[in-house]
């Protein structure tokens, strides 16, 4: 079916801001809407159009690496979950997954796009085979071992592990080829909402950095691991609320953290230093990204206004009208 639009959104109709991607162009911003996808200009933040969703709650949303095949999650929180899928340059929707009894929360492609992550608020995570431009997805994994809602997923940045944060208060890492529970992490003294790996070169075959994952939490702080050996190095305080959106810079040297405060910091990869910090929203932020290019980066928060800001300076650049 080709994906229908219309220009505006009618502001009596504006939701939270809970999912954020730029389109792998980089020339727009998607946001999760309505029973919508809303595309922004990535210069302005002007709404372009709108892409209707199946989804009454819109959780996360994610290109595949070729940037052909967009994964939205989301559903019907204690009721059902649901994945769509869309074939982003034929303009057309995929297929849709419909198999969970909660809300899916999560959802990430593989570094090598084979393999699509959905983490849901029923406590699972579900590997699905991808290929064709997501006309053909077949079970691949079940990971099950949270006591609750799981609330976020990612692949290292290799593609060898996956990352899951949950309610439980863990974070948990598992073998993307097997499904086996490696470590566990029990660190967080209340629920983890969010994760972010630190990108490694991968054009450099001199680029030996282990991976690092961080993960932002209700207990205020963010922390950051050492998943392939099972160490915390260490624990980022100086917020005053909750964390729930984290992305590191393209070059890995900073990661941006956001939250209820409404205050964007930026934070030293290689220590706990907040090297800068301003007052985004008025509101919660409840996402994030970054640009392709590691030059802008655009926060969504509770009121569902959309704020475009020079990664480098935290200069606003664009915000979309209320």
């Amino acid at each position: 079916m080709a994906l229908t639009c219309c220009a505006a959104e009618p502001a009596a109709s504006r939701v939270p801001v809970t999912a954020l991607v730029f389109t792998p162009s980089g020339d727009a911003l998607l946001a999760s809407g309505k029973r919508a996808i809303l595309v922004y200009a990535a210069t302005d933040a002007s709404l372009q159009r709108t892409l209707p969703s199946n989804l009454p709650r819109i959780s996360s949303m994610a290109f595949n690496p070729k940037g052909d095949l967009l994964a939205v999650g989301g559903g019907v929180p204690g009721s059902n979950g649901s994945v769509q899928l869309f074939d982003w340059k034929g303009n057309s929707d995929t297929r849709e997954l419909t198999n969970r009894s909660d809300l899916v929360t999560s959802v990430a492609f593989s570094p090598d796009g084979h393999w699509l992550a959905m983490a849901g608020s029923d406590a699972r995570v579900e590997i699905m085979s991808v290929r064709d431009r997501g006309d053909i997805l077949t079970p691949h994994l079940a990971l099950s071992g949270h006591a609750g809602p799981v609330l976020a997923v990612a692949f290292g940045p290799d593609g060898r592990l996956i990352a899951t944060a949950s309610a439980d208060r863990s974070v948990k890492v598992w073998d993307a080829s097997s499904g086996k529970l490696t470590l566990s992490f029990s660190h967080h003294t209340a629920g983890v909402h969010c994760l972010a790996f630190r990108p490694q070169d991968r054009m450099s075959s001199t680029d030996s950095r282990p991976a690092f994952c961080a993960s932002g939490s209700d207990d205020q702080t963010v922390r950051v691991w050492q998943p392939e050996i099972g160490r915390m190095v260490r624990i980022v305080r100086h917020h005053q609320g909750p964390t729930f959106a984290l992305v590191y810079s393209r070059d890995g040297s900073a990661l941006f953290s956001a939250g209820r405060e409404g205050i964007v910091r930026v934070i030293d990869a290689d220590s706990d230093t907040i090297l800068r910090e301003w007052q985004a929203h008025q509101d919660w932020i409840y996402a994030m990204a970054l640009s392709p290019d590691g030059r802008t980066l655009a926060t969504g928060d509770w009121s569902g206004q959309i704020k475009l800001w020079e990664a480098a300076t935290g200069k606003l650049v664009a915000a979309s009208k209320q």
